[in-house]
């Protein structure tokens, strides 16, 4: 069965379109479970939930180094600002993950459904999560190749730059590109190393049966 109440995968200070009297509010957003919420504070948290908008179906994509956007189908859209690319990417890549595991958590619980009188033992249940964490693996692989082409991208221009005053600016780009790449190949590594692990349980499952 899935928890109910986990420590969130991603929290964080981001700027929320409001209208355009008020224009861009700064937000405390929580992502977690599958949903993403916001507040107007940390201690609102406690009381009052100002907005929530399920990752599963929604549609994330990036508009430019710092904005991005959130749409459920239409009957929800968050159009939110990061105060850097990097910040931004950290929040794309968390919700990309976050969207994939609601996917997978919802079909898992309808499977639950059909096997519940049959019951699941041990070894289904870790391959379940092996198969989990390679979609995982997925995805961190795409954003790895999309980052990684970033910044390619980035040091070949770097190279081409004559003047100092562009050679500051691409470099700063650089480092950024360099960052978000990070950022994916870490979230990969973590990934491979519970691939492993849960392997090697399900190796022992086996040859304790």
């Amino acid at each position: 069965m899935s928890e109910k109440h986990s420590d969130p995968d991603m929290k964080g200070w981001l700027y929320k379109w409001t209208n355009y009297l008020k224009g861009y509010q700064k937000r405390w957003f929580v992502l977690t479970n599958g949903l993403l919420s916001y507040y107007r504070s940390q201690a609102e948290m406690l009381h009052t939930c100002r907005g929530t908008i399920s990752l599963h179906g929604a549609v994330i994509h990036t508009e430019d180094s710092c904005n991005f956007v959130i749409s459920n189908g239409g009957t929800q859209t968050f159009h939110l600002k990061a105060s850097s690319e990097v910040e931004r990417q950290k929040w794309v890549t968390a919700l990309e993950l976050t969207k994939a595991k609601a996917i997978r958590q919802l079909e898992s619980d309808e499977d639950e459904e059909d096997v519940s009188d049959s019951g699941v033992d041990d070894v289904s249940n870790t391959q379940k999560v092996l198969t989990a964490k390679l979609e995982d693996l997925r995805t961190c692989h795409d954003l790895i190749i999309k980052h990684g082409a970033a910044l390619q991208k980035s040091l070949g221009e770097l190279e081409a730059i004559d003047n100092t005053h562009d050679l500051t600016a691409k470099t700063k780009t650089v480092n950024e590109r360099a960052t978000l790449f990070r950022i994916s190949s870490n979230a990969m590594i973590n990934d491979t190393a519970t691939v492993k692990m849960r392997r090697r349980m399900s190796l022992k499952m086996l040859l304790r049966s």
